[in-house]
């Protein structure tokens, strides 16, 4: 090791790789064009060549010339390759810079089999160095740094590299540390999480390789910055594995697994561990690594056979060793920083350095020897004497005993120097904490802590508190901190709190004991936590405050964070106040039906269609009138019924005018969306809303918070929330807390879209707690503080049929729906089609047809009318893309749209924007990759290689960007844009260091993104290709023409996803399925639903009944489900009471919407089918609710005629030859004579 550099305590090693679908063994990918995953790697993202990588694909690197070897060699895509690779290196600056770096030669390095040439790249930034270098007291010399003539980030001296990479590796030591192989990026999860591909043990680290050169003596030298690690891994699994993930993703693509379970995660508390490269990974941190690779091979082996068996009995001897390395006070040196400021953490490497030479037991005391030295600092070495003076000395002599009780405590536990201060420091924890409750109760530390941006986990606290029996019994912790068992309260409570806060990421606010048990059972514990009925009972006081019981249906108990306690109580107090019998209603001489018709204007001259829009016109007046007079209403309906057109409406009443009107949505686009309909100026996003009035949204954590603060809005008597279906508990509740003063509350939305992202669905609670229950057999659904729109009129006529089969989806009420399969199966609809594809290569080849078909292009070479398709303009036979020069002027980025209900595989948006821009763009993209002295644009930015005229989306809220014209520098988080500069004009001397947006949000504004944004090893870039979505993403936006990728199977699809999919468009969807059409019909089943799946009780208790839905358990709200007593889904209450019916009349062994193929070709779906096996009679049962809507009405009386025509009469009529028909309807009440029900049965069916 070099002079100036430090021999640091073993640490375990993280090695980034690059995602590679055949194994890492040396050879190129077998489709190489649809890994999109390695693309988040900017140095693949840059440089990989999908065509040339497709001529070689599935081949040896060993055979391949140096040219046609891929980018990816360098991102270690080798590792597990049992031969030596040999590249020629030539350092970045040569070309560049020949002044500095023109004596630099290619230099060779090889890779040694079964190696990966390891970079710790942020040991090599200078920005960061910086820290390093003061932490460990390293000999770095800035004034060794030459003088480039540009700027740099990186280190480029020879010594100075040496002194940071000696250092860094000189902690990686053959025959200890571990080697953790991850992929920042997976086909098999969205999650930003880095996924763990490969155990093994480091067995040699190779010496540094420095570059060669065509002069003697140089005046300027520099080293390779990566070094070869050999690991143990190899065929067999013997010392060391792989995770099977390839082989994963045909499993669950065949049994319609969701492929995320099976996944090993890096802790989140060790993120930064396991970035830049590579990075030293603590003792700590490999334990919760290694246990959660341990939970993951548990599942794996359920699925696929494989030397799981060995592979963990080889986890579980590095985990006992693990545990003997990591010792009793792995935090100390955080611990001392918290006390002696960022000295504490070289003496702790002092003494540990002076400890390892007495004892290689890593359990070791080192506070005694603090102590000594602090006792006497003249004792120390030069460099413990920099750090510790006599003042350290009499602080620590007047220090009371709890104080450094306290001190010793937070040295068990790993935590970073800030997360050491934030708890010894009084002044960073709360006034009522003092140390004696942190020495009681260590896992406060985590329970008070789990909000922050660098949070201590629960593991983290767990592992300090049960290191294990040697541990505890050498260095026992403090009798106050000592747990009882296992299942002290303490670690009961705290791992409850961690069970809470994972449910509340899955949408669930409360949580029954059974799967709270669930949620701990799967979480990377050394030591295990059983919470029965009677070990919760046993701490029930010591979770007031913190947790709650909740009430559950059938006497049983559930268990709530205090959080969503106070978000319901607000949500629910609001609710029954505003909408109670003592609200006082809002009267006024408004004449509702003229304000309707005056805005509307003439009725249409098609005598049907008018007697349409009279009862649609209707609707809406009386709509309009609840939700003038209401404190709080909602107002719901489908896409195209006309909410926006009634919120305007609204707005022109003289009276809400004149009080001041606020519009909110939750994205960006949504907000844009309501300002443009209403005619209302001034709109906000939620979270730009909070952040005004006390401080009720952290623009650092995301979160949304019920702070109670008096800085409350009260400038507006009328608000109105769009979207509402996207917002969570949390979000509600803060958004109530802020408002002052409001007379009228207006929440808008579908409550059949998808459930927002985090906590509840309080829209939907809302909305089943204001509507009555037989309000939808009413002509008008309108009632106290409730509004629905029914009648679809975005298109006078018949209701089309994208909306019909959306409706399918949505549980709409309609006997005859059914008929919308036959109609996309025999005809030609001009507001939806349908095309099925097979594998990747049909679908790529089918979706860019369309593309030009739908488009109107000339062919797939017509880059000219793609552009004009995103609101280019033409020029000399060209295209640019300018700023909208009128500020109301629209941009076209919206007119169409690719949704895919994913993000990775061959059919996710990752690939399908890559797909796109590689096929329409390729003129602009040649300019960009030009190195020409003369380009005009911007080098391709980011991992997906944006350019000018790209659509994008942006991906985070941020209110400090420059923008021109100036405005309120907003941009939220979903915004889509259209990248319109830089282009350097001919009075431009260079471009601008800025990539310039134009949002549809905010037509004629530049936002500017800074170049540096979208490079780095780290990080999220803030833009995003947006020719192709998720749905998710899509959610509260509107597009022209939308092309829906569905493939099957398809884990993340569900009701409301297929729901959501099919209402974006505006005049037509075009849906590319995989396989055949009718399988998506099963996710019309309650099955399928990711609102019922939510456990809330924000109005009532909730009721979880399990179902297994393709080979795994879910648990749905009863309350939003009809359930028979045979345990079948159906769709209404009615329904159900049929199917009990008849189980109680004998005839169990009906069928419900069993496939009928009838005589013209025509497939029906009968509510239920019964067929008596001995006369071989059949039997179709159809229950009509009400048909109180016309268009229902006609589609019944066509089904009618076609059972008719296939010789399946009324029962009545004595049935025909191909079957009896069985017509059943609601009462006016919405109800069903249950009587009458079992009469009819025995009639026809028993006999």
């Amino acid at each position: 090791m070099i002079a100036g550099s430090r021999r640091l305590p073993v640490r375990h090693l993280s090695i980034r790789v690059p995602w590679h679908d055949a194994g890492w063994a040396g050879s190129v990918c077998d489709k190489p064009s649809a890994n999109t995953s390695c693309r988040v790697l900017p140095r693949i993202a840059e440089s990989k060549d999908d065509a040339a990588e497709e001529c070689v694909k599935s081949r040896s690197f060993a055979d391949l010339p140096p040219s046609d070897l891929p980018p990816c060699l360098a991102e270690r895509a080798s590792f597990m390759a049992p031969f030596p690779i040999t590249l020629r290196k030539t350092h970045p600056y040569t070309k560049r810079n020949p002044e500095s770096h023109g004596h630099f030669l290619p230099t060779r390095y090889t890779m040694r089999p079964y190696t990966a040439a390891c970079v710790p790249f942020r040991w090599m930034l200078i920005e960061e160095s910086a820290e390093l270098v003061n932490l460990y007291d390293l000999g770095y010399q800035p004034d060794r740094e030459p003088d480039l003539g540009f700027g740099t980030d990186w280190i480029q001296d020879r010594s100075n590299q040496l002194v940071m990479l000696d250092t860094f590796f000189g902690a990686v030591r053959p025959e200890e540390s571990l080697c953790f192989f991850y992929a920042k990026d997976t086909p098999l999860s969205a999650s930003a999480r880095r996924v763990i591909v490969g155990v093994g043990l480091v067995l040699t680290v190779d010496a540094p390789v420095e570059y060669q050169y065509s002069i003697e003596n140089p005046p300027h030298r520099s080293v390779l910055w990566e070094r070869n690690v050999e690991h143990s891994i190899r065929p067999g699994f013997k010392e060391g594995f792989l995770f099977p993930y390839r082989e994963l993703i045909e499993i669950a693509n065949e049994q319609g697994l969701d492929p995320q379970q099976f996944l090993a995660f890096a802790p989140d508390e060790a993120f930064w561990s396991f970035s830049h490269g590579s990075e030293h990974v603590s003792h700590d941190e490999a334990i919760a690594s290694v246990l959660s690779c341990l939970r993951a091979l548990e599942r794996i082996q359920d699925v696929h056979s494989g030397p799981w068996g060995r592979a963990m009995d080889w986890l579980d001897r590095q985990l006992n060793r693990l545990w003997r390395m990591r010792g009793p006070f792995p935090g100390f040196g955080s611990a001392l920083a918290a006390f002696l400021g960022d000295g504490g953490n070289l003496v702790a490497y002092e003494i540990a350095e002076e400890s390892a030479k007495s004892s290689s037991d890593g359990n070791i005391d080192p506070w005694p020897a603090f102590e000594r030295i602090i006792q006497a600092p003249g004792t120390a070495s030069d460099s413990v004497k920099e750090q510790i003076g006599e003042g350290f000395a009499r602080a620590w002599s007047s220090m009371t005993a709890q104080r450094k009780e306290l001190l010793r405590l937070l040295s068990r536990f790993s935590l970073t120097s800030d997360q050491a201060k934030r708890f010894f420091n009084r002044d960073g924890r709360p006034v009522s904490l003092d140390d004696a409750s942190l020495i009681e109760n260590p896992y406060l530390l985590y329970e008070l802590d789990r909000m922050s941006l660098d949070s201590i986990s629960v593991m983290n606290i767990d592992r300090g508190m049960l290191p294990g029996n040697a541990v505890l019994k050498a260095h026992p912790l403090p009798e106050s901190s000592r747990l009882t068992d296992k299942v002290d309260p303490r670690r009961v409570r705290a791992l409850v709190v961690a069970a809470l806060e994972q449910g509340a990421e899955q949408g669930h606010t409360l949580l029954p004991r059974a799967l709270l048990s669930t949620f701990i059972d799967s979480m990377p514990l050394e030591s295990d936590c059983p919470i029965g009925p009677v070990v919760l009972a046993g701490v029930s006081n010591s979770l007031e405050g913190v947790v709650a019981t909740a009430k559950m249906a059938k006497d049983t108990v559930g268990f709530q964070l205090r959080r969503f306690v106070d978000t319901g109580e607000m949500i629910r107090r609001t609710v029954k106040k505003r909408v109670g019998p003592k609200s006082q209603r809002h009267h006024g001489g408004n004449d509702f039906e003229s304000a309707v018709n005056d805005s509307l204007g003439d009725l249409p001259e098609d005598s049907e269609d008018a007697e349409i829009e009279i009862k649609a016109r209707a609707e809406k007046a009386a709509a309009l009138e609840e939700i003038y007079a209401s404190r709080l209403s909602v107002l719901v309906g489908a896409a195209g019924t006309g909410k926006t057109t009634l919120l305007k409406m609204l707005c022109e009443l003289e009276e809400v005018e004149g009080g001041g009107i606020l519009l909110l949505a939750p994205t960006g686009k949504a907000r844009v969306q309501l300002e443009t309909r209403t005619g209302v100026t001034g709109g906000l996003t939620i979270a730009q809303f909070l952040s005004r009035y006390g401080d009720r949204y952290d623009t650092s954590t995301h979160q949304y918070l019920v702070t109670g603060s008096p800085d409350r809005c009260r400038d507006y008597r009328t608000v109105i929330v769009d979207e509402c279906s996207m917002l969570t508990e949390e979000q509600l509740a803060a958004l109530l807390d802020a408002l002052s003063g409001v007379d009228r509350l207006v929440l808008v939305g579908d409550p059949r879209q998808l459930p927002p992202i985090g906590s509840g669905r309080p829209f939907v609670d809302i909305v089943r707690e204001l509507e009555p229950e037989e309000i939808e057999h009413r002509i008008l659904q309108v009632d106290r503080g409730y509004a629905k729109l029914t009648i679809p009129r975005r298109q006078r006529g018949a209701t089309r049929a994208d909306l019909l089969l959306a409706g399918w989806f949505g549980g709409i009420q309609d006997p005859a729906a059914d008929e919308i399969w036959n109609r996309l199966e025999n005809e030609e609809i001009n507001e939806i089609s349908f095309e099925s594809w097979s594998d990747w290569e049909d679908l790529r080849t089918k979706l860019l047809e369309l593309i030009v078909r739908e488009l109107d292009l000339a062919s797939l070479d017509d880059e000219v009318g793609f552009e004009c398709s995103l609101g280019a303009t033409t020029h000399n036979g060209g295209t640019f893309f300018w700023r909208s020069r009128a500020p109301d002027a629209p941009i076209k980025a919206e007119r169409w749209q690719i949704l895919s209900p994913v993000r990775g595989a061959d059919h996710g948006v990752a690939n399908l924007n890559r797909l796109v821009q590689q096929t329409f763009r390729k003129s602009w993209l040649s300019k960009a990759m030009s190195h020409s002295q003369y380009r005009k644009i911007h080098l391709p930015v980011g991992p997906q290689g944006i350019i000018y005229g790209d659509k994008v989306i942006n991906l985070k809220n941020s209110g400090d960007r420059q923008v021109f014209p100036k405005r309120l520098s907003y941009v939220a988080n979903g915004d889509v844009g259209i990248v319109v500069g830089n282009y350097k004009t001919k009075n431009q001397k260079k471009l601008f260091p800025f990539v310039e947006v134009e949002f549809t949000s905010q037509p004629g504004h530049d936002y500017d993104f800074k170049l540096g944004e979208f490079g780095g090893e780290e990080g999220t870039p803030p833009l995003e290709l947006a020719y192709a979505l998720t749905v998710h993403k899509s959610q509260g936006s509107e597009f022209g023409i939308t092309f829906v990728v569905l493939p099957d199977p398809c884990w993340p699809l569900s009701r409301e996803l297929l729901y959501t999919a099919l209402t974006r468009q505006q005049n037509r969807v075009v849906v590319l399925h995989q396989g055949d059409l009718r399988n998506l019909r099963r996710y019309a089943s309650d099955k399928h639903s990711d609102i019922a799946r939510r456990l809330t009780n924000l109005f009532s208790p909730p009721n979880p009944v399990s179902f297994e839905v393709e080979g795994v358990e879910k648990f749905l709200e009863e309350g939003l489900i009809h359930r028979t007593k045979r345990g079948d889904l159906v769709r209404s209450k009615s329904e159900a009471i049929i199917a009990n019916e008849l189980l109680a009349q004998g005839v169990d062994r009906y069928e419900y919407e069993a496939a009928l193929s009838l005589s013209d070709g025509r497939t029906r779906y009968p509510d239920f089918t019964v067929v008596d096996d001995d006369t071989g009679e059949r039997f179709y049962w159809e229950h009509l609710g009400l048909l109180h809507n016309p268009e229902y009405e006609a589609r019944w009386n066509r089904k009618l005629e076609e059972y008719r025509a296939a010789s399946i009469l009324p029962h009545q009529e004595g049935g025909g030859k191909a079957g009896t028909l069985i017509v059943t309807r609601d009462d006016e009440r919405g109800g069903i004579d249950t009587q009458a029900i079992a009469d009819l049965i025995r009639d026809v069916l028993v006999g």
